[in-house]
């Protein structure tokens, strides 16, 4: 029982420290009239522009609805564009358009200072543990917990 009430403790600081980084996030995308599940979606897309609408929502785990939603509203804003594959025309790709592709360079930054405010005092190596523990949270997440859900 020990273990539970000790990793109830861990479960509680995440929610802590995602609600917090999600505020912070949220605080300086403002000035860009950005929203944290679009930059998720702008970052996915400088990387690899046109990908196809559903492998999007299943990259950034997102239902259909949700991911349809953010690309309306992206869209609306004239930050990206949904073509028909020519391959299969029942296929929808998301792609970038210029105004997306000007704006990288200030939200990469953004991006970048806000990361480092956020590790603080941190070394390398403590990111890098930092980073394998929640790899195995999540992976444990994924092996035991998400197949309980999606049935």
């Amino acid at each position: 029982m020990e273990d539970a009430v000790t990793f109830k403790n861990v479960n509680e600081l995440i929610g802590v420290i995602h609600r917090y980084m999600r505020r912070f996030l949220e605080s300086n995308m403002k000035k860009f009239e950005i929203t944290p599940p679009q930059f998720e979606v702008l970052v996915t897309l400088w990387v690899e522009d046109g990908v196809v609408l559903s492998e999007l929502g299943r990259r950034l785990s997102r239902d259909g609805p949700t991911i349809t939603g953010i690309i309306d509203r992206m869209e609306k804003k004239k930050l990206l564009v949904r073509k028909r594959s020519l391959r299969d025309r029942r296929v929808i790709q998301v792609y970038l358009t210029p105004m997306a592709w000007e704006i990288k360079e200030n939200l990469m930054k953004m991006q970048s200072e806000a990361a480092r405010d956020i590790a603080g005092s941190f070394t390398q190596e403590d990111v890098s543990t930092l980073e394998n523990l929640l790899r195995k949270v999540l992976c444990n997440i994924e092996e035991k917990i998400v197949p309980r859900i999606e049935q």
